[in-house]
């Protein structure tokens, strides 16, 4: 047989891990081989001698069921989508609300977050390139509260869930700069910065910098190889 056949074979006998999300504690069950392949980090919570390991459970109550959602797709296929069920931008009625951006983008650096925490490079660099992709045409009109608090929800996310040496917390903090005059007369960015000395510091670094938008990162236009296609290799 060839190996990639041993593989799948191997991969589709191994058996299951049950996996316990959230504190709702929903079940969710994925290959025990693909999920200990992905990372050396995701390897020690499937092949141990503690409980989890023998009894084949692991229990997740920190994350999020959409985020697992995800990032299963993403195991499995090599990709992920996310499905926004609010109303596009120019639907000809003008009354209706414009498309609301900030939940995908929270749910991003959600994985970013997650791929962080389990050692998945990979995973992380698809999310930020999804991240900066969805947050390059966003716009923040004036009186619009919806995208202030948003933006502001995400940028609270990051600075709570990111490593300090991440760039996208760097590029958040020259965007709020960059949207300063709209951002200063609110409450809640106000409140995000009395919590939040670190992105404080960092906004002060370019409250007077240049007024253009700041431009993303270096974009991984390259899908991420899904997990089948590096055993198959």
């Amino acid at each position: 047989l060839s190996p990639v056949i041993n593989f799948f074979t191997s991969f589709l006998f191994g058996g299951n891990v049950t996996l316990y999300v959230g504190p709702k504690r929903k079940r969710m069950e994925i290959h025990k081989k693909l999920l200990a392949s992905i990372s050396t980090e995701l390897n020690k919570h499937v092949n141990n001698d503690m409980k989890e390991g023998i009894e084949g459970i692991i229990c997740l109550p920190d994350e999020g069921e959409e985020v697992l959602t995800l990032f299963t797709e993403w195991a499995y296929t090599g990709d992920y989508t996310r499905k926004d069920n609010t109303l596009p931008a120019n639907t000809g009625k003008p009354k209706e609300p414009k498309h609301d951006p900030w939940p995908s983008l929270h749910k991003h650096l959600q994985l970013c977050a997650f791929a962080d925490k389990f050692n998945v490079p990979i995973l992380k660099q698809l999310a930020q390139s999804k991240f900066h992709t969805e947050i390059s045409p966003v716009t923040i009109e004036p009186n619009y509260t919806r995208d202030v608090s948003g933006l502001v929800m995400v940028i609270g996310f990051a600075y709570d869930n990111l490593p300090s040496s991440d760039p996208v917390l760097k590029f958040l903090a020259q965007y709020a700069a960059w949207k300063l005059e709209l951002l200063r007369e609110t409450t809640s960015f106000n409140d995000l910065v009395l919590s939040q000395p670190d992105f404080l510091k960092e906004l002060l670094r370019n409250v007077n910098g240049p007024g253009a938008k700041p431009t993303t990162l270096q974009k991984h236009t390259q899908q991420a190889a899904t997990v089948f296609h590096g055993f198959g290799a």
